[in-house]
């Protein structure tokens, strides 16, 4: 067998769809259900565990062993796998690997993973034994089998099956997984196991079920009982039926008139003994009926309607009535709350046939609200607001619901590479590492807080090459919501919240940045958390960094900070291949193994000083300092014609010949640029640092004037 075709359910009975065994236990391994496994483990612990039923009613649910059309019903049956459902629960937690290895060591285990409560296992098994055969053999000796015998196989079977794990283990099992129909909740387990080897040995069976006919709604009309045909009614019922009867006919008289009456009441009385209304009928036939004379049938289903429907009414208004509201939101609809928008989302269950979640508005409130109205269950709208925002319904992460519910990475495919290839770079091995680094980085910090991406990856080159397209393609449709499009304004608390809300922030126009900007940039990119005052809150948050930066420029340059600019990954490239698809899934399960791999994503040392000088020629260079290096240059330790001047002296000179402003402001920056080139510095006697230098001749100035223009014309080019 291939693979193990499953059924999936919105909510118990009704069908969804279909997948395989295979990615069931995906999505199991992944944290697609963890942060509803975990509150589950959170109530238990606290000994709420009704309220932990309703959270686990949450999860997805499924049937293995058979599947099925429209609903989870005989004459639905589509299929049989021909597996078996084994339930091993109230396991103490240092039991748990013990018998987690004895169970995947055990030919017959399919696949196994831990239960929502995480107290037990869940197994799907194919046992394969002698006996086993043989219990086969006998039953599907041909290609058509009825539904009841289909049933009578699976109850041996698994019989079979829970005797054979009872005796390995050496613990009970719980025997309520023998139904035909049972299915499993989902659950979170990243040791889940699945043998798509043991899966493959299954034989191939084409097995047709004769399913049985749909019930039929309604009461079935019957033929008139006939007197005498009660002999077969057990004494028991007999007697209780005499008591009814008795007490009856002390508060009204079975005459002309009053006779329905007196059925009813009968009947009513009947029904609350919990005797069966058809050997009532039957009773009440042989002793008023007249000899058929009198239709006694009718008053006594009538009875046991009305007193049924009452009865179930009564039970009902026993129920709290916020569990009322919360069983009926629990089969219409599915509500989460997204953690990195913080928001509520909902899926309206009758709408989709797959779980298609939005953002809620006050409009669905409402319509929830008249729904729930229409059922005539009276809850405040506030009430039901109140509900729904609450821990009922379940967190949610975009972001780990998406990267960690992968699929896992191969360890073959360079995926990354493979996208880095699709732009070709002046420098491609520089490029293929930065960028790699690069996402890596963006996915870390996007699934661990306190991991945020230090660098921001800037992609230069000619307008019109695609850049500002291929960079839109990087994140996959699931998380276009989280794409920003524009720069982050510092002074601006909504920009800065997108910090936390947003996986990838485009800088598209970053050549325009001021030069006070790039400063405040570059210490965004490097900060690993934001704290912010939200509109409606009476406090300021911290909120996690998760947002990536990127851009893109068309000037060779742009940066502005002669403090260092390591922040900037910044690459030249010469071609982009924007049309080739993107296999996000492949590229970011690379991402997430090489995170787990321990992959060092960040920079550090001599790679630091590398980006640096790398980044040198696309800085916009101050005035003031390419004038210093015109006229001086930083004194060497055999130089004779050193002069030790200080900074104001120096600044004077270049007043003079280089028309260099001289002030405060101006002072400050040379005094800085001195100091990140090493110039030589003594303090004098008057407390005042002096710095060494060699004052240019005439000729060496020219010269410096020379170089400087043709590097400017350099520049310009446009390759």
């Amino acid at each position: 067998m291939k693979s193990i075709s499953i059924t999936t359910y919105r909510g118990f009975s009704k069908v969804k769809g279909k997948c395989s065994l295979q990615e069931l236990i995906g999505w199991v391994r992944s944290r697609q259900y963890a942060n509803l496994i975990e509150k589950i483990g959170r109530l238990v612990s606290e000994g709420k565990t009704k309220e932990a039923e309703n959270v686990k009613r949450q999860l997805d649910y499924f049937t293995v062993t058979a599947n099925y059309h429209e609903c989870r019903l005989a004459h639905s049956i589509a299929a049989y796998n021909d597996t078996s459902t084994i339930d091993i629960d109230k396991l103490r937690e240092e039991e748990l690997e013990r018998i987690r290895a004895l169970i995947e060591a055990d030919e017959a285990t399919l696949a196994c993973f831990l239960t929502a409560k995480q107290h037990g296992f869940k197994i799907l098994a194919y046992l394969t034994d002698l006996e086993a055969e043989a219990w086969r053999n006998s039953f599907f000796k041909t290609a058509t089998i009825t539904y009841d015998r289909l049933e009578q196989y699976h109850a041996g079977i698994y019989e079979l099956t829970r005797k054979h794990y009872e005796k390995l283990l050496q613990t009970e099992v719980d025997t309520s997984g023998k139904d035909l129909s049972r299915g499993v909740f989902a659950s979170y387990d990243p040791k889940a196991f699945y043998s798509a080897e043991r899966v493959a040995r299954i034989p191939e069976r084409t097995l047709t079920i004769e399913a049985p006919e749909p019930a039929q709604r309604g009461r079935k009309k019957k033929k008139e009982p006939e007197t005498g045909q009660t002999g077969d009614i057990s004494a028991y019922t007999c007697m209780e039926f005499n008591k009814c009867l008795c007490s009856t006919q002390r508060l009204m008289k079975y005459t002309e008139g009053s006779r329905n009456s007196f059925l009813f009441t009968l009947g009513n009385k009947c029904f609350r003994k919990g005797l069966e209304e058809s050997e009532v009928k039957r009773l009440a036939a042989e002793r008023l009926g007249d000899g058929g004379g009198m239709d006694t049938d009718t008053p006594i289903g009538n009875a046991y309607t009305y007193t049924d429907r009452t009865e179930r009414a009564e039970e009902k208004k026993k129920i709290p009535l916020v569990e009322q509201v919360i069983d009926y939101l629990n089969k219409n609809y599915a509500f989460r709350r997204n953690t990195v928008l913080d928001r509520l989302e909902m899926c309206d269950l009758s709408q989709t046939k797959e779980k298609s979640f939005y953002a809620m508005r006050n409009k669905d409130f409402n319509s929830i609200f008249l729904n729930i109205s229409r059922q005539g269950i009276a809850y405040p709208l506030n009430s039901l607001k109140s509900v729904i925002d609450s821990d009922y319904s379940p967190e949610f992460n975009p972001f780990t619901n998406y990267f960690e519910g992968n699929t896992r990475w191969d360890r073959k495919t360079d995926h990354i590479r493979k996208l880095a290839d699709t732009i070709q770079a002046e420098d491609q091995e520089f490029w293929r590492e930065g960028f790699r680094r690069w996402i890596v980085a963006m996915v870390a910090s996007a699934l661990r807080p306190g991991k945020a991406n230090q660098e921001a990856l800037v992609l230069h080159g000619a307008q019109g090459k695609g850049k500002s397209t291929w960079i839109r393609h990087l994140l996959p449709p699931e998380l276009a919501e989280y794409y920003r499009n524009g720069m982050i304004d510092p002074a601006n608390k909504d920009d800065l919240l997108l910090l936390s809300t947003r996986l990838l922030i485009n800088m598209e126009e970053f050549e325009g940045v001021k030069t006070g900007d790039i400063a405040e940039l570059k210490r965004i990119i490097g900060q690993e958390n934001v704290t912010i005052r939200k509109v409606y809150d009476t406090q300021a948050q911290l909120y996690p960094r998760r947002a990536s930066f990127i851009g893109s420029t068309n000037n060779m340059q742009f940066l502005k900070d002669y403090g260092g600019n390591r922040r900037f990954l910044v690459i030249p490239v010469k071609t982009i291949d924007y049309r080739t698809p993107v296999d996000h899934k492949g590229v970011y399960a690379q991402a997430v193994q090489l995170i787990e791999d321990g992959f060092r994503y960040w920079f550090e040392g001599n790679e630091i000083d590398d980006i640096n000088t790398r980044n040198e020629r696309h800085r916009m260079k101050d005035p003031l300092e390419e004038n210093l290096y015109v006229y001086f240059r930083p004194a060497g330790e055999k130089d004779f014609e050193v002069k030790w001047k200080p900074a104001a002296a120096i600044l004077a000179t270049l007043s003079v010949y280089g028309r260099t402003q001289a002030n405060a402001q101006t002072q400050q920056v040379l005094v800085q640029i001195l100091e990140r080139d090493a110039f030589g510095k003594r303090v004098n006697i008057h407390g005042i640092t002096e710095y060494a230098v060699v004052e240019l001749t005439q000729q060496e100035v020219s010269e410096n004037f020379r170089k400087r223009e043709k590097g400017k014309e350099m520049d310009e080019l446009p390759f």
